[in-house]
């Protein structure tokens, strides 16, 4: 393999320099020799983000990354060179993935190389189902191939991430008893025969403890069975405010609300101060009225005066979370929902005027925004928000983009800006031909529109 070391330092020389183009030119370069090399991927996404960041839009530097060929090393290269184009998540996942089967065909340094923009993907906080199923069995293997137990305990905690945000994920719960299982075996192993049978047994009672103690809950079996160590432990230790916590979680996931709120309660009194507690107890407020609502609906009866009920109580609970934690945006931009949806515009626009500000919910509240300023008739407005929304939207054939686009038209329409309105609605026609009445709009504005 060459020695590229002189090339990297050029490359971190320039990046100190801020000349960019020049990193990715040098990257680009190096990729092609030396593809598992690291530093070559940390300095060329480095640089690119920073590129990004400074511009203040995607790089325009033309991404030479497009192949039809079927050599997967030239497929991960072509990967590679769209990240100066557009350093997003999208790109870096390709990247991983195009290196993950360059390191199943053979190429196994490769591996380190998909795990790195895995794990890039994965600290950006955005879920991605495939990245973190591909970056546990990296790990996985990377247990397998050292014995290290560290690299299990990744595995694990990442499959397990997975389970949690999918539950109903087909294989992440059953891979994650695998490994659990195979870790306890581990750690008896690592015990050895040393000490008798009685000290054994003592100390297998005592990780089994443990390991129930720490589980992730999915049945009601297991609920039961880490509830039924809690209550022996609240026994020695009556005081512990976190056992109390544990408790009341418990019987929240067994749909066991009365004992959930004495739980809760009883944490609360011994931490009047400790905001969480609260805020689980406005959870199960609110599960409960969604609660009745299913049961009148299942019953067949007008759960109309039970959804308004809902709706207050979550105003009340997400007002009570922004008056005692202003600056968490998520509580600013759920209260501003339930404000929009009990129509008081004007505070709803208020609350997510200030949350567009937070790049995890720019989108949601430009478009909310935007539906503000319509019902309020300050149409200008109204429009540059759903603008900016279709601007951040990845997917322009969501049920969602699709609304905004249809809204933005109807804007233009009220605007007598038709050009717009045309534009709006050819482009939502050629995506759904049978979006609401798109079609028929376009086909009356563009009668409406003189000859040429």
């Amino acid at each position: 393999m060459p020695d590229l070391s002189k090339h990297i330092a050029r490359a971190k020389q320039a990046l100190e320099r801020r000349n960019y183009d020049l990193v990715i030119e040098v990257c680009s370069e190096c990729v092609d020799v030396d593809p598992a090399n690291l530093d070559i991927h940390k300095i060329n996404l480095d640089a690119s983000r920073r590129k990004a960041k400074e511009s203040g839009k995607k790089s325009m530097m033309p991404s030479m990354g497009f192949s039809l060929s079927k050599d997967l090393h030239k497929l991960f290269v072509s990967a590679f060179k769209k990240i100066a184009g557009n350093p997003d998540n999208k790109v870096i996942i390709d990247v991983g993935d195009a290196a993950l089967k360059l390191s199943q065909s053979g190429t196994k340094p490769m591996a380190e190389v998909a795990q790195y923009y895995y794990e890039e993907m994965r600290a950006s906080g955005m879920f991605n189902e495939k990245v973190l199923w591909n970056l546990a069995f990296l790990y996985y293997e990377k247990f397998k191939e050292t014995k290290e137990k560290s690299w299990l305990d990744k595995a694990l905690k990442t499959m397990a991430e997975l389970e949690k945000a999918m539950p109903n994920h087909p294989e992440a719960a059953k891979q994650v008893k695998n490994w659990e299982a195979m870790r306890s075996m581990e750690k008896r192993d690592s015990a050895g025969s040393s000490g008798d049978f009685r000290t054994q047994l003592a100390s297998d009672d005592k990780a089994r403890r443990a390991e129930i103690m720490n589980r992730m809950i999915r049945t009601n079996e297991d609920a039961k069975e880490v509830l039924k160590f809690v209550e022996e432990d609240l026994v020695v230790t009556p005081a512990d405010k976190n056992l109390w916590m544990k408790k009341g979680e418990i019987h929240r996931r067994m749909n066991q609300a009365g004992e959930a709120r004495a739980a809760f309660e009883k944490a609360l009194t011994l931490d009047q101060h400790d905001f969480t507690i609260i805020m689980k107890i406005g959870d199960l407020r609110m599960e409960e009225a969604k609660a009745k609502i299913q049961a009148m609906e299942a019953a067949g009866q007008d759960a109309i005066t039970a959804k308004k009920e809902l709706l207050t109580v979550e105003i009340e609970e997400f007002r009570r979370r922004v008056e005692r934690q202003p600056t968490d945006m998520n509580h600013r931009y759920n209260l501003g929902v339930r404000l929009l949806q009990s129509g008081n515009i004007d505070l709803a626009a208020g609350e997510f005027q200030r949350t567009v500000n937070d790049p995890r919910l720019r989108k949601g509240s430009h478009r909310y925004l935007g539906y503000c300023f319509t019902k309020k008739n300050l149409l200008d407005l109204a429009s540059r928000q759903y603008d900016s929304y279709l601007t951040l939207a990845e997917d322009e054939q969501s049920d969602e983009a699709k609304e905004v686009r249809y809204a933005l038209a109807r804007v233009c329409e009220d605007q007598r800006k038709k050009d717009d309105a045309i534009k709006n609605y050819e482009r939502l026609v050629a995506l759904d031909l049978g979006y609401k009445d798109a079609a028929t709009r376009l086909s009356r504005l563009r009668d409406e529109q003189p000859p040429a």
